[in-house]
Formats: C-alpha cells, structure tokens, sequence
C-alpha cells in the first residue's frame, strides 16, 4: 500500500513539473527599452510582465524618476509552448522602411508645415500624408517623388515652391513624429492625402475633399 502510495505522488509531482514548464513566462534574458514621453516604471513594468521594484533593482536605482530617451533594462520573456503556436505566419508582410536622406526628407518637410505651433499629432498626420501618397496610384512611388512632385502651380508642397525646405533643421519631434507614421504604415485607416489651412486655402477642389481629421490649424482629407 506504501509503495502504491508513493509511486502515485511521483506520477503527480512529474505532472505539475511538466505543466510549469509549459505555461509560466520566466525572464531569463534581458533587452533594452528606450524611455518614451508618458512611461512611467508602473507602466513598463506591466508591459513586460514584472514589477517596478524588479526593474528598479535590475537597474541599480531607488528613484522612480525617469527621462525620456534614456536606455533601461528589462526583462525578455521567453515565450511559451502556446504562444508560439499562436503566433502570426513568418509571411506577415514587413513594416515599411526608409533610408536616412528619405527620413530627413520627411523631417524637414513635417517641420516646414507644422513648426513649433501644431502638435505632435499633426505633425504625425502630415508625415503620414507623404507616405499614404507613396501607397496611391496617383502619386509617384518614392518619397523623394512625392515631396518634389510637380504641378501646374509649381510644386505640390509649398515649402518646396518658395525654397525654404531645404534650409529647414528639423527637431528631435519632427524626427519622432516621421518614426511615428512609419509605425502606423501601411495600415493607417484614415488615408490622409491632403491637408490644409481652413483659414487660408480658397481651393474649391481641395476644399469639396472628404475631411478625415482635424488637428491644430489644420484639416486633412482625401
């Protein structure tokens, strides 16, 4: 009886072994995360499954302070058995992809239309604009293409009409709101082709456009 007893806790011990294996997330890796405006070690925390107390010691800090841009470490979950069945086919179409001159490009163009007055949505929606025209038969299939596209006025953009694009130093914002558009493409649902000053533009045409957002001083459409 003794024997049976103990032969039946061992199947039972090797049974609770095997299904921990299996379905607990352990960090045994670490990567990087690099502080974005609103994080908070609360919130990172919650994202990579942890506590602000484990970061804080992988850290070596007591303070819950942090600052944008700076690197900290945390925790890389391993996958499990489960989550890597239900993970997306390795065909997934990849994210969009620019070089460094088209990036700059955007930047200076984002800056151009929006300076310092319109907010960081807007400047997102305008870098947007660019890019959704990449994607339409209607415009030429490059960036460089679409931001020097010519028209019967002169060019599409006006920055680029008067010269003052090229003389344009974008900021660390332009820079984030380009990077910002770049994670929302190709599947931005809005399709903003066109943007505008409502108290400027008389353009009957530009103005019969159908709106899909208004941000700042200025309404897209398309």
């Amino acid at each position: 009886m003794m024997k049976k007893t103990l032969a039946t806790l061992a199947v039972v011990c090797c049974m609770v072994v095997g299904f921990t294996s299996y379905s607990t997330d352990a960090a045994t890796t670490y990567t990087y995360y690099k502080v974005k405006k609103g994080d908070s070690l609360y919130k990172i925390a919650k994202t990579y499954k942890t506590t602000t107390s484990a970061l804080k010691s992988l850290n070596h800090r007591k303070s819950d302070v942090l600052i944008v841009g700076e690197t900290i470490k945390v925790p890389q979950l391993v996958k499990t058995q489960a989550a890597k069945q239900a993970e997306k086919p390795a065909s997934q179409k990849p994210k969009f992809s620019i070089c460094a001159e088209e990036r700059k490009l955007m930047a200076q163009l984002v800056h151009a239309e929006t300076g310092f007055s319109e907010p960081f949505a807007g400047k997102v929606e305008v870098a947007l604009v660019i890019l959704n025209r990449v994607k339409h038969p209607a415009f030429p299939k490059s960036i460089k293409g679409v931001i020097y596209q010519k028209t019967k006025s002169g060019y599409a953009f006006v920055p680029v009409k008067t010269g003052k694009l090229t003389r344009i130093q974008p900021t660390k914002q332009d820079y984030a709101a380009v990077d910002q558009a770049l994670s929302l493409f190709p599947n931005d649902r809005r399709g903003s082709l066109y943007f505008y000053n409502p108290k400027i533009t008389k353009d009957k045409w530009m103005l019969s456009r159908p709106v899909t957002i208004r941000i700042g001083n200025h309404v897209f459409a398309k």
